[in-house]
């Protein structure tokens, strides 16, 4: 018994280990490989285009997204819950669509056989194989993954002190923004960083819908796919290298802005 105890946990540290390796080898890879190459991608009009455009979507669609997130979780635990088992099951239909199919889904909607063409000819917003349409794709795939998420913050004990503020005096919109939104604050910045990380990398709803039209709705992902289908290695090399270093940095941030957050709510609740 205690033999079989003893050989547990070496077992345990060397799954661990060549679970590392096997995820982290083939970035290392692109990273050695690429790294010589930023240089050059960097001073490309069509690289830095492409970054800019990829982190303006991106930002702006994770804006979106948790700013409907965050009502529509809080909404969904207002229910029932037999309800809110059926709402959290809707959400997950698009959670888990292929995103080639979400692309397609996007364009029969958004596109000119359905309501794109009257929003075209009422408001002259036109979604598809445009910047707009780049964010509507990145809300869509992202939006359903962060109310999930968002929905498991609001717990008991949040729905408690939201109950005992709404005895002492408060009004709903009071109560939710006062006692539940900063005891969301630690899983919200979480979410954030999550669905940032999700958006910054999609591609392939991105390409069924906005396309892959070069200096116009050519995000990073697809400047990977078009230096690709060109043969152009080295190029994508350097781009890779790019998609990680921005999603590394940014993640890394957003983590310490958000365990800033929890240290600081930690410290008002004590």
């Amino acid at each position: 018994m205690n033999r079989r105890c003893g050989i547990f946990h070496p077992v345990l540290v060397l799954l661990l280990g060549c679970t590392l390796l096997f995820l982290l080898i083939p970035v290392a890879a692109v990273i050695k490989f690429g790294v010589r190459q930023v240089p050059s991608v960097l001073l490309s009009d069509e690289v830095r285009f492409s970054l800019r455009l990829s982190l303006r979507t991106t930002t702006g669609a994770t804006v979106i997204c948790m700013a409907a997130a965050v009502f529509t979780a809080y909404a969904v635990r207002q229910l029932s819950a037999r309800l809110q088992k059926i709402m959290l099951t809707l959400f997950s239909i698009p959670m888990s669509l292929p995103h080639l199919v979400s692309g397609v889904a996007l364009l029969l909607v958004y596109g000119r056989t359905g309501i794109g063409d009257w929003l075209y000819r009422t408001t002259g917003i036109d979604f598809v194989y445009t910047r707009q349409g780049i964010v509507l794709t990145l809300v869509f795939v992202n939006l359903s993954y962060a109310v999930v998420m968002l929905y498991d913050a609001v717990t008991p004990e949040t729905e408690q002190y939201e109950f005992t503020a709404r005895t002492l005096g408060c009004s709903p919109f009071r109560s939710f923004t006062q006692v539940t939104l900063p005891l969301m604050l630690p899983s919200f910045f979480s979410v954030t960083v999550m669905t940032w990380a999700r958006a910054l990398g999609e591609f392939g709803a991105v390409i069924m819908f906005a396309g892959s039209t070069r200096m116009k709705t050519e995000i990073l992902p697809t400047a990977v796919y078009l230096n690709m289908a060109t043969g152009d290695l080295p190029s994508v090399l350097g781009i890779s290298v790019v998609l990680i270093l921005v999603s590394v940095l940014c993640t890394v941030l957003l983590q310490v802005i958000s365990s800033k957050v929890q240290k600081c709510s930690g410290a008002s609740d004590a």
